[in-house]
């Protein structure tokens, strides 16, 4: 069942958040960091605030099998870009164990309902470009590439 993360939810958050970016730093080691730990997260604010939105899913012993935040972008404030606001995926997670059995997706139908309802105009997300997992998800439900980063390989910052 996807429902809203209450205050109570803080401390299983940040221990997956935690999980999050270990597989990111497997995933893109000379980027991200090993130990990474989120203290940045104000996860009081981003459960309180409501230009903003943490998701979870619940197993039936209450566990958080997953959970994504969804917060209100901006385009850059620059007479070059269209202003206009739009819902923002800032992370996402799913516990391994329960995997491939459709949380991310719900976790995701729930980031979008909430951009509906919060009137921007889309949903918007990063991932890492090896990341082929994500990816094809992402594509399964309907997001398309609208930039790519490239980087010189054998850069010695890359």
């Amino acid at each position: 069942m996807i429902e809203l993360a209450t205050l109570t939810d803080i401390a299983a958050l940040t221990r997956q958040y935690q999980q999050l970016t270990t597989e990111m730093h497997q995933l893109q080691p000379t980027t991200y960091q090993a130990n990474y730990s989120p203290d940045f997260f104000e996860w009081e604010k981003m459960l309180t605030d409501p230009n903003q939105a943490v998701y979870v899913q619940r197993l039936s012993d209450q566990q958080i099998a997953g959970f994504c935040h969804v917060t209100t972008a901006r385009t850059t404030d620059s007479p070059l870009f269209m202003p206009h606001y739009f819902a923002y995926l800032t992370a996402i997670f799913v516990q391994p164990k329960t995997r491939r059995n459709g949380t991310a997706s719900q976790l995701i139908q729930a980031a979008q309902a909430w951009q509906q309802v919060q009137q921007l105009a889309y949903l918007e997300l990063t991932t890492l470009g090896n990341n082929q997992a994500a990816t094809k998800l992402y594509q399964k439900l309907g997001f398309v590439t609208q930039n790519s980063t490239l980087r010189l390989a054998g850069d010695k910052n890359a």
